[in-house]
C-alpha cells in the first residue's frame, strides 16, 4: 500500500513540475514573439549592469565594484553601480550570458528562470498553508499572472524589482514557519532577506519593516514561546548578514565615504480613472505609474474577496481578503498622499509598488478560500478563473510587445540580436549612484578646443584606456568620476601615477602630441567579502536540501511502520 502512496506522490510531483515549466514557458514566450523584446531605458540599464559582471566573469575575474564598461552615454566610467546596486542575484542573468553567444537566447532563458523561482517562491508559500492543489494554483495564477507583474516584468523591465518580487513570498514562509515554532523557519527567513539585499534594496526594506510589524505582534498579542521566536529571528538575521556581507560592505563603505545625488523623492498614488482605464483596456504600458492595474479578473478577485468577508463568519482567508481589499484602495488618490511628501514613504515613489503586498495577501486569501469552501465551489469555475486571468495577462503582454513603442513610452524600441549591445553601450539611461556637484569641464568634449581630442580605445571591467592628442602641454580633464574610499592607478605614457578617489574627475598632464591614459581601480578587500558571500550561500542550500531530504526519509520511515 505505501509502495502505491509513493508512486502516486512521484507522478504527482512529475505532473506539477510539468505544470510549472509550462507556465513559465507561456509567462515567457509573448516577451519574445517576432525574435525581438521590446526594451525600456530601465531594461538597457540593468542589462549593461550584468553585462558588465558577466565581462568580469568571462575574463576569470572577480567584478570591480565600479563599472568602465557598458555605461549609459549620459553617465560616466567608473560610476559605482556595482556598488550601490546590488547584483549577486543577477545570476540569473549572468550565467545565461556566459553560456550563449547569441544574447537574445541567453535573455530568453534568463526571463524564463526568473518566472521558475517565481512559481517556485509562491508555491512553496501556498504548499506550506494548505494542501489542497487547486487552491495553490490558483494562488499561483494570481500572484505570477497579473498585468502588475507584467508591467514589472516586461514593460518597466525593472530586473532588480521583479528578481525581488520572486524571493518575496519567501520572506511570509519564513514568518509564519517562525511563528509555527518550526525549528527551521529562521534559515528561510535568512535566506529571503539574503536575497533580497543582493537583490533590490527597497524591497528589503519592506521586508525588514514585515518583520518588524511581526515582532510587534509578538510581544502584544502572542506572549508564548516569545523568547524562542525572537531568537529564531535573531538567528535569521545572522544567516542574511553574512548572506548580504558583500553587498551590505558595499553599500555602507561608499555611502559614508561620498555625498551621492539622490533618487528623487515624490508620491504617486494611484488615480481612480487611470486605472479603471487601463484595466478596461487590459494595457501594461509603464508610463503613468498613477495608472498601474492588476487587471480586470484579479482587480474583480479583489473586490469578490473583499465584499465576501463582510458576509461571512471569521476566518483565515478573511484576514487576508480584507487586508487585500482595504490596502488596495489605500493607494489611490483620494488619500491626500501630498501631505507626506517628504516622508520616508516619498522613498517608494510609486505607490503601485505596493501592489505587491495586494497580490501576495490576495493569493494567500484565495487559497484559503478555496480550501475552506471546497464543499461550495466548483472546481470548473475555479478552473475557469484561472484560465480567464491567463489570457487577460498574456493579452496585455502580447499587445504591448507588438504595440508600446514611439513617443509616449519612455523611449520603447525593440532589441534583437543585431542590436543588442549596440543598444545597451549607445543608450540614454539613467545618471545615477554619481557624486554630487561634480566639477564639469565642458571644453573636454569639444575636439577644436586646444586641439585636444579624447577617445576610449579600450576597455575591460578592469581597466580603461584613452588615447588623447593636444597641440601642447597642458592639464586635462579625463570624463572618469572617482569616489573617496578607493583607490586608483593612473598610467600617462607609461608613468604611473597613484591617487585616492576625490569624488571628482580625473586630471592628468598631457603632453604636446599623442598620449596613451590607462586608468584602473586598485585592488578592493570587498571582494573577500564576496567570497563568504557565495560560500555562505552555497553551505545554505547544502544544508537546507539536507534537511529537505532528511525529512523526507523519516517520513518514509514512519508511514512504512504503520
Amino acid at each position: 500500500m505505501f509502495q502505491l502512496i509513493k508512486i502516486k506522490q512521484k507522478y504527482n510531483y512529475i505532473f506539477e513540475f510539468l505544470i510549472l515549466i509550462c507556465m513559465s514557458f507561456i509567462s515567457t514566450y509573448f516577451a519574445f514573439s517576432g525574435h525581438f523584446f521590446n526594451i525600456s531605458h530601465d531594461g538597457v540599464y540593468h542589462l549593461g549592469r550584468f553585462l558588465n559582471v558577466a565581462d568580469s566573469f568571462r575574463n576569470l575575474n572577480f567584478p570591480e565594484v565600479v563599472n568602465l564598461t557598458h555605461v549609459s552615454i549620459n553617465s560616466y566610467p567608473g560610476v559605482a553601480i556595482n556598488s550601490f546596486y546590488p547584483w549577486l542575484t543577477g545570476i540569473i542573468f549572468i550565467i545565461p550570458n556566459l553560456l550563449f553567444s547569441n544574447p537574445m537566447w541567453a535573455l530568453f532563458l534568463s526571463f524564463f528562470i526568473l518566472n521558475i523561482f517565481t512559481i517556485i517562491s509562491i508555491n512553496s508559500l501556498l504548499s506550506y498553508l494548505t494542501s489542497n492543489r487547486l487552491a495553490v494554483f490558483t494562488g499561483i495564477v494570481i500572484y505570477q499572472f497579473n498585468n502588475y507583474h507584467f508591467i514589472d516584468l516586461y514593460s518597466r523591465v525593472a530586473i532588480g524589482e521583479t528578481i525581488a518580487y520572486a524571493f518575496f513570498p519567501i520572506v511570509f514562509l519564513g514568518i509564519i514557519k517562525i511563528n509555527r515554532s518550526d525549528k527551521f523557519g529562521f534559515l528561510l527567513l535568512g535566506l529571503s532577506m539574503g536575497l533580497l539585499v543582493n537583490t533590490h534594496i527597497l524591497t528589503f526594506l519592506y521586508a525588514v519593516f514585515i518583520v518588524i510589524l511581526f515582532i510587534i505582534y509578538l510581544v502584544l498579542f502572542d506572549r508564548k514561546y516569545l523568547l524562542d521566536k525572537l531568537i529564531q529571528i535573531i538567528k535569521s538575521s545572522i544567516v542574511a548578514i553574512f548572506l548580504g556581507m558583500y553587498t551590505i560592505y558595499n553599500l555602507v563603505h561608499m555611502i559614508t565615504n561620498n555625498h551621492i545625488e539622490e533618487p528623487s523623492k515624490y508620491i504617486i498614488a494611484l488615480s481612480p480613472s487611470g486605472v479603471f482605464m487601463s484595466t478596461i483596456n487590459n494595457e501594461i504600458g509603464e508610463q503613468g505609474a498613477q495608472n498601474w492595474s492588476m487587471g480586470l479578473p484579479v482587480t474583480l478577485v479583489v473586490i469578490f474577496l473583499g465584499t465576501y468577508c463582510l458576509v461571512t463568519k471569521s476566518n483565515y482567508w478573511k484576514v487576508y481578503g480584507s487586508f487585500s481589499i482595504l490596502f488596495y484602495f489605500s493607494l489611490f488618490t483620494w488619500i491626500p498622499y501630498d501631505l507626506i511628501k517628504d516622508s520616508l514613504l516619498a522613498n517608494v515613489q510609486f505607490l503601485g509598488r505596493l501592489l505587491i503586498f495586494v497580490l501576495i495577501s490576495l493569493s494567500i486569501g484565495v487559497s484559503y478560500l478555496i480550501t475552506f469552501r471546497k464543499k461550495n465551489i466548483k472546481v470548473s469555475l475555479i478552473f475557469g478563473l484561472n484560465v480567464v486571468i491567463i489570457i487577460f495577462s498574456l493579452s496585455a503582454l502580447y499587445n504591448y510587445h507588438y504595440n508600446y513603442f514611439g513617443p509616449g513610452t519612455g523611449g520603447h524600441s525593440k532589441i534583437n540580436s543585431e542590436n543588442y549591445y549596440g543598444m545597451i553601450n549607445n543608450t540614454d539611461t539613467f545618471e545615477d549612484y554619481l557624486p554630487k556637484n561634480i566639477e564639469k569641464d565642458n571644453s573636454n568634449t569639444k575636439q577644436n578646443d586646444n586641439k585636444k581630442i579624447l577617445k576610449i580605445v579600450n576597455s575591460s571591467p578592469k581597466e580603461i584606456t584613452y588615447s588623447a592628442y593636444s597641440a601642447k602641454d597642458v592639464d586635462y580633464q579625463i570624463p572618469f568620476i572617482t569616489y573617496r574610499g578607493l583607490n586608483y592607478v593612473i598610467s600617462s605614457n607609461g608613468q604611473k601615477v597613484y591617487m585616492s578617489g576625490n569624488g571628482k574627475f580625473i586630471k592628468v598632464r598631457l603632453h604636446r602630441g599623442q598620449n596613451k591614459i590607462i586608468i584602473k581601480v586598485r585592488h578592493n578587500n570587498s571582494v573577500y567579502l564576496l567570497v563568504v558571500s557565495m560560500i555562505s550561500f552555497i553551505i545554505l542550500v547544502i544544508y537546507m536540501v539536507f534537511i529537505k531530504f532528511k525529512l523526507m526519509h523519516e517520513q518514509s520511515l514512519i508511514h512504512s511502520l504503520t
